[in-house]
């Protein structure tokens, strides 16, 4: 009960603490949502329902990695810059706690991101989308599969310009060369086979299964092997703060 207790204060400290950033955070999910919706649609014309479908689902799933990944590790880098990070590793809560809250409280935040994108894209693009509640999971899930390195990145990088850079370089190769925004048989050999190592595979794949009828999706697999991935990312963010100090 006690570690429940712990978890939920932490939670809501980050919450305390992120309430000044909301207005920004949200400005900016919709910034991005609406200027690659509109992009994509544009550089694509004239964009078939399959594009659409695959431009909508991906920003989706690119919403998801970017919480996980570059406001995590952000956050991080920022916060042990200034101190913070040291300080709040010594009070009497444990480091696994810590770090369960920061995934909770950046995977709530990935949620209006990801509504906004499927909503938009459908509506702009004139999609019928199936809304399966699952889709909840699938966002929760994406963060917990890939939350491991965004934390790594953060607490391991020296500075928080390092961070930036080594964050912006993962959201390009996740953007432009894994099977997210378009099917996997249009990637090169090379990118194909490193694919089946990524998470946001797996995401992206699971959110075209939850939200669309789009042969050679497979929901149960994705969501199974996100779960594996969830496990190996939760043990290399413990791995990665406990070596801290």
């Amino acid at each position: 009960m006690r570690a429940i207790r712990q978890f939920a204060d932490l939670v809501q400290l980050n919450v305390l603490m992120g309430r000044a950033e909301i207005w920004y955070f949200g400005v900016l999910q919709v910034a991005y949502t609406v200027s690659f919706v509109l992009g994509f649609g544009y550089l694509m014309r004239p964009i078939s329902e399959l594009q659409a479908l695959y431009v909508t689902t991906g920003i989706a799933t690119n919403m998801v990695v970017i919480v996980a990944v570059m406001h995590l590790s952000n956050a991080l880098s920022q916060s042990k810059a200034d101190g913070r990070l040291d300080y709040l590793l010594t009070l009497p809560v444990s480091r696994e706690s810590y770090l369960a809250a920061q995934v909770v409280y950046v995977a709530l935040r990935a949620l209006p991101g990801v509504v906004l994108a499927v909503w938009f894209g459908a509506w702009h693009y004139g999609l019928s989308l199936s809304y399966d509640p699952i889709v909840i999971l699938v966002a929760v899930l994406g963060v917990l599969s890939i939350a491991g390195v965004g934390i790594a990145i953060g607490v391991v990088s020296p500075q928080p310009q390092i961070t930036n850079a080594l964050t912006n370089l993962t959201m390009f190769y996740v953007l432009l060369f894994g099977p997210v925004l378009l099917p996997k048989e249009q990637l090169p050999a090379l990118l194909r086979h490193l694919s089946v190592a990524m998470p946001p595979t797996y995401t992206a794949d699971a959110m075209r299964g939850a939200l669309t009828a789009l042969p050679g999706t497979h929901l149960a697999r994705s969501l199974w092997v996100m779960c594996g991935f969830t496990v190996g990312s939760l043990a290399l963010s413990a791995a990665v703060i406990r070596r801290r100090g």
